[in-house]
């Protein structure tokens, strides 16, 4: 069984085909130096580009935020007490009349702190 379709080609078109191919004309390109060299120069543009990104990426990720003294003790007392009892304040400077209150109402007697020298005790 042959199927019969109305698809057919000029009548000569084969015979006629080499001379056609050969008359189209061809003009021979020269391929310059900046032609031959731009791919490569492209990849290692890339290359670099890529590098400087992964380097960037890497050394960020890597480098440890600075963390104070008092980060870190948070950090501690939040790990030695989950249930968030001890709180923390900042340090705040203490005058000399706020120590010695402190120290008298701790019955240290009046004698130690005569004999206490405060500028070689800080």
């Amino acid at each position: 069984m042959t199927k019969k379709t109305d698809i057919s080609t000029p009548n000569g078109y084969f015979q006629d085909l080499q001379e056609r191919l050969q008359a189209i004309p061809g003009k021979p390109q020269r391929v310059t130096m900046v032609q031959r060299v731009s791919p490569w120069i492209a990849y290692a543009a890339s290359l670099a580009v890529l590098v400087a990104m992964g380097n960037f990426i890497f050394r960020k990720a890597a480098a440890p935020e600075e963390e104070s003294n008092w980060d870190y003790i948070a950090y501690l007392s939040q790990s030695l007490d989950p249930d968030g009892l001890i709180e923390l304040v900042e340090p705040t400077e203490l005058s000399e009349e706020e120590i010695v209150s402190f120290l008298l109402a701790e019955n240290v007697s009046v004698e130690q702190l005569e004999n206490m020298d405060y500028e070689e005790s800080y």
